[in-house]
């Protein structure tokens, strides 16, 4: 099996994550990483004991793919010239800036043929994963991400730095896009100049409706969805790996006088990361063992993103 040359751009915490990654895994030849910080560079190679480039042209002139784990702001730029050049590209969440600069990233990818996955790296999570196995019919999902503050992040609102990563779960989980016109949000800025934290309400054309709560100011962390369908009930914790499933019953349950029965299934986790990287290898090799979250999924959540800020710029809900 041929080992793909990679190539990291950004020796931030999540490009040193990747780093790390690579590493370990036995189909990537590591190329090595470029960081605009002379600082960052310097301390990432003696770190981790990887090559740093003194620029994106040097490192690109080694790679045949990348992994950009850069500020949201500069995805477009960074991207748009790997991929002229034919480079496969995994591109930290979220894919873009704006729906448009997603568009266009995807538009060139398919012109050249390469892989453009992007870093969803909750659609890895087992707990999801086994979630999704279950197939259930959802009428109303309720979903919470609250997160402690830290500076990381706050370039962007909490709808591109946390929300992202439940739109893609609910959408793949639904099989279909909300309906734009009918999207509903608020949000405030508390800590940051941006908004830190948001409520977004969707409807679907099937008649689902998600209630998504984004908090980056939270004292507790929270990763959860329930779900709630014809006869079942479901909450998972995507933290703890686990998934509380209710079924109705035809009679009442003597233990618990109660006409549902309640199970609790534990999940192995599985690393996200590694995974996630594992389903860019695969797809450059043209295998397709793991589904990974593609330019064209990524830029679909993009969309429904921009209505949101756009609705929260606005101040109408």
């Amino acid at each position: 099996m041929n080992e793909v040359p990679i190539g990291v751009v950004g020796a931030g915490v999540l490009g040193s994550h990747h780093l790390r990654k690579c590493l370990i895994n036995p189909q990537v030849r590591l190329s090595g990483f470029y960081d605009a910080d002379p600082a960052r560079r310097e301390a990432a190679a003696r770190q981790l004991g990887v090559k740093a480039y003194p620029d994106m042209d040097a490192l690109l002139a080694e790679t045949a793919a990348l992994i950009i784990a850069t500020p949201c702001s500069t995805h477009h730029g960074i991207a748009r010239q790997c991929l002229d050049l034919g480079k496969h590209l995994l591109i930290e969440k979220p894919l873009a800036a704006s729906y448009g600069e997603g568009e266009d990233l995807v538009m060139r990818a398919h012109k050249n043929g390469t892989v453009l996955h992007v870093g969803h790296s909750e659609a890895f999570n087992a707990a999801f994963i086994k979630l999704a196995s279950l197939h259930p019919v959802p009428r109303f999902i309720e979903v919470h991400r609250l997160a402690q503050f830290s500076p990381r992040g706050t370039d962007v609102p909490v709808v591109l730095d946390l929300m992202v990563h439940d739109l893609q779960l609910i959408m793949r989980l639904c099989g279909e896009e909300p309906l734009y016109d009918r999207i509903a949000a608020t949000g405030v800025p508390v800590v940051s100049a941006d908004i830190d934290i948001a409520n977004v309400r969707l409807t679907f054309p099937s008649g689902c409706v998600a209630n998504l709560t984004a908090s980056r100011i939270s004292i507790k962390r929270m990763r959860k969805i329930r779900i709630f369908a014809p006869g079942e009930y479901f909450s998972v914790d995507l933290d703890k790996s686990t998934i509380d499933r209710g079924s109705l019953l035809k009679e009442i349950d003597p233990a618990t006088g109660l006409p549902i029965s309640f199970a609790r299934d534990t999940i192995t986790p599985v690393d996200a990361l590694e995974a996630e990287l594992q389903a860019f290898i695969d797809a450059i090799e043209g295998r397709s063992r793991n589904r990974g979250v593609d330019g064209r999924e990524a830029l679909v959540v993009l969309r429904a993103a921009d209505v949101i800020l756009a609705k929260l710029a606005s101040g109408t809900v």
